[in-house]
């Protein structure tokens, strides 16, 4: 600063300023990668998860195929348990049937019987195995 005549001095000569960027020319800008990173974002988890539905979809259909094999599995076992509960019926009344018998053999035979006690456990035995 000069005081001779009590103005400033002429500044020295500064460089021409060169053409400056619109401040909206940079907010476009920074709008542009901003959405340009959304839409690869959006694409990368839409890829993903269509991924992962179809995943889910074959792991569902896999296990819907082993519970199918399951349930005819559980109604054969109980087509085979209703069998063998019938059979056991059976057996369980034939047992009861011949245990009378079996026993009135075991008397007659055993229990060392003699005269009108060996004809009566006699009768009984063929009472009881007719």
């Amino acid at each position: 600063m000069s005081t001779v005549t009590g103005h400033l001095a002429p500044p020295a000569e500064l460089p021409a300023p060169g053409p400056r960027r619109a401040p909206r020319t940079r907010t476009v800008f920074v709008v542009a990668v901003v959405a340009f990173v959304a839409a690869a974002l959006s694409a990368t988890l839409y890829v993903t998860a269509d991924a992962d539905h179809d995943a889910a979809a074959a792991v569902l259909a896999e296990r819907e195929a082993e519970l199918a094999d399951v349930r005819a599995d559980v109604l054969a076992t109980d087509a085979e348990r209703a069998l063998a509960e019938r059979r056991n019926a059976g057996l369980e009344e034939d047992n009861t049937a011949l245990t009378g018998c079996v026993d009135a053999v075991r008397h007659y035979l055993w229990d060392g019987l003699t005269g009108a006690a060996r004809d009566s456990a006699l009768d009984a035995m063929f009472e009881a195995c007719q």
